[in-house]
């Protein structure tokens, strides 16, 4: 599992909550992070470079826990690699099922919402809903500095959603993996009447059908974290994101 940097371990949280024995191990490659205001060819060769790693290491499944890297790099992964690759996509068709004001704000990087996967995605489950568009400015790097709740953090989060607020949406759509981190704060400053959508639970339960065949006979799971950037904040809202501590490897790709 990878991300550009800490938002995947919302994704890990899900996938370990559901299916508590698999062993996992997570890349945050924060040495490019993050992969929004990088261009699509840098983000492809550290995908495949990222991918082809954990393959090599003994991985049976990758779990592209990067909203933007699926974006750009997912079809790539797949055809490179001999592992399943499951990727993250926006709620997209849920959000449009469930809007009662047929109003839907989508919050993502720009790299994401620039994306064709992104346009074909609306295009195919909201022809019929209004989808209001919305960089996360600001955001990606404020929970990778473990700032979840400072002033700085919730001055960005509310000039994201004003304009959601302003067209009336009822669903927001959280297009990156780091924002789930922000849930607290977002429902706070959007309200009870908006519901925010987040994919992981989606993802977890793909990542179950697709690992059913593989045994634990110990029963206890392992798992590694790696950074290709490590410092001891970072480390530090690992620990608190998760709830417990462990160790942050080196890695250099």
């Amino acid at each position: 599992m990878f991300d550009s940097g800490l938002g995947g371990l919302s994704v890990w949280r899900a996938v370990s909550a559901l299916r508590p024995e698999l062993s996992i191990s997570y890349i945050a490659d924060q040495a490019l992070a993050p992969y929004g205001g990088r261009d699509h060819d840098q983000i492809v060769d550290r995908s495949l470079r990222i991918g082809r790693h954990l393959q090599a290491s003994g991985a049976e499944l990758l779990v592209v826990a990067c909203n933007t890297a699926t974006a750009v790099a997912v079809n790539h992964l797949r055809a490179d690699l001999a592992i399943p690759v499951v990727g993250v996509e926006p709620a997209v068709k849920p959000a449009a099922v469930a809007s009662k004001t047929r109003k839907v704000g989508l919050l993502a990087t720009k790299v994401t919402l620039e994306s064709a996967r992104l346009k074909a995605l609306i295009e195919r489950h909201a022809a019929d809903v209004e989808v209001i568009l919305q960089p996360g400015v600001g955001l990606v790097e404020q929970i990778e500095a473990g700032e979840l709740e400072s002033d700085m953090t919730r001055m960005l989060v509310a000039t994201a959603i004003t304009p959601f607020l302003n067209a009336g949406v009822d669903q927001i759509v959280l297009g990156c993996t780091h924002y789930p981190f922000l849930s607290p704060l977002i429902q706070h400053l959007a309200g009870p009447q908006v519901e925010l959508l987040d994919p992981a639970t989606a993802v977890a339960r793909r990542v179950s059908s697709l690992t059913e065949h593989i045994q634990n006979t110990s029963g206890i799971a392992s798992y590694q974290f790696m950074s290709t950037a490590p410092s001891p904040r970072s480390t530090q809202a690992m620990h608190r994101m998760l709830g417990f501590s462990f160790a942050v490897t080196p890695l250099q790709l």
